[in-house]
């Protein structure tokens, strides 16, 4: 299927440039009771929209606290690190944290237009029969199209062009950038009407999770090749372990040796990599000896040409076209309860190795056993204390050990089972 990156492209380079043209008016022109401000959710039957959408985000969603965190202590000292005077104003930290909100109401934090597109063209003439079309060509951002989603939710939570949390950000004291398309957006908390499973899309929070894997992947990739293109090496594309950990005789890196590469050299974050593997090789099955062909040539150019950045720029965007040309594949997909269960079952299977690439894989594990069980095993308390049972361990990434968290994950797999 030839649906590929060029196409993501057009839509997302189409919807930038309509934001250039247009203004945020913020999150206040969505507050009327009569639009999204409601105070409780309006039937399905009465409109197509919650109504209470204002509402949601105002009270439970931390995006409209993201401004308010730049007041915090942890990110003054970031600021008194990284020579900043003002954190709340600079264009480093308000480039995500404000993202949505016009000036006059910064305080807002990422609002609603942060997702949706700048609505100046568009606010008034949305509400009217199938004017969808038509407000998309003014600037607002298509959600409903998952690759679109998935990147514009990227666009901060992995980074692009000006928005980037790099190496030096993370020394400072930012957090590092960890994120799962359909666990976020369940966790945000939703404030939209979810898809019914129909044919052909019978869970449909499975595709969103598989679109979401593909475009991470492809995401991370093109962010790695800007940086080898201008700043290489930048440690936040590597495992950030590799180099974060002590040496004692029990360490479990020294047991396990460096299989393929030489001790010590640079080896880059295949977080969003091993998991989407196995989706490849349940799903996409015709796939996986392009894949891992080209992540052998990128693990080859960063371990044993690490000074090369031209050629590790090449190898991720090999990665960005295979990964852009999945999304659009699992967007039209089916994924049922088995094929669920079957991709679940290969994580399973496969999650010593996993575990053993190192903390931010064991999350995008953790993530998709969260999102997958949900999908096709909702409220099952075992599973959900097993979860919490992973969740609370990597907390701990100094003493993240692959055994001790592999020990874990399949005994809340088999609890889903």
């Amino acid at each position: 299927m030839k649906l590929a990156l060029p196409l993501l492209f057009t839509l997302v380079s189409f919807s930038w440039a309509a934001a250039q043209q247009t203004k945020y008016l913020g999150a206040g022109s969505c507050a009327s009771s009569n639009c999204h401000g409601a105070t409780s959710a309006a039937p399905e039957q009465a409109r197509r929209t919650l109504g209470n959408e204002f509402a949601t985000w105002s009270v439970s969603d931390k995006h409209s606290r993201a401004y308010k965190a730049l007041g915090d202590p942890r990110a003054r000292r970031m600021g008194e690190i990284l020579k900043i005077a003002d954190v709340a104003a600079d264009k480093r930290c308000t480039v995500c944290h404000v993202v949505g909100s016009p000036e006059k109401t910064r305080s807002d934090g990422v609002a609603c237009e942060a997702c949706h597109g700048p609505s100046e063209q568009w606010l008034g003439t949305h509400t009217q029969p199938n004017s969808h079309a038509d407000s998309l060509a003014k600037g607002m951002t298509d959600t409903k199209n998952l690759m679109v989603r998935a990147q514009t939710c990227l666009g901060c939570h992995l980074g692009s062009g000006d928005k980037v949390v790099d190496h030096e950000l993370i020394a400072a004291g930012h957090p590092d950038l960890a994120f799962e398309l359909d666990t976020f957006a369940w966790a945000q908390p939703t404030h939209h009407r979810e898809p019914k499973p129909s044919p052909g899309n019978t869970l449909p929070r499975v595709r969103v999770w598989a679109v979401g894997q593909a475009a991470a992947l492809g995401e991370g990739m093109q962010l790695l090749a800007a940086h080898a293109t201008s700043k290489w090496p930048e440690f936040s594309d590597l495992e950030c372990y590799q180099c974060h950990h002590d040496l004692r005789v029990d360490s479990w890196r020294i047991q396990r040796g460096y299989p393929g590469r030489t001790p010590g050299s640079l080896q880059v974050n295949q977080a969003r990599y091993e998991v989407f593997h196995e989706l490849v090789v349940q799903a996409a099955p015709d796939q996986r000896e392009g894949l891992e062909s080209s992540m052998s040539v990128l693990t080859e150019a960063v371990s044993r040409r690490p000074c090369d950045g031209p050629a590790v720029a090449e190898a991720a965007r090999r990665i960005a076209k295979v990964a852009g040309a999945l999304a659009a594949r699992f967007d039209k997909q089916d994924f049922d309860a088995a094929a669920a269960r079957n991709i679940l079952k290969a994580i399973a299977a496969n999650i010593q190795r996993i575990a053993g690439s190192g903390v931010h894989s064991a999350e995008q594990a953790t993530m998709s056993l969260d999102s997958l069980t949900a999908a096709y095993e909702p409220g099952q308390q075992s599973v959900q204390d097993s979860l919490t049972a992973l969740y609370n361990y990597l907390e701990h990434p100094s003493t993240y050990q692959p055994g001790e968290f592999a020990t874990l994950f399949r005994k809340a797999a088999g609890s889903a089972q």
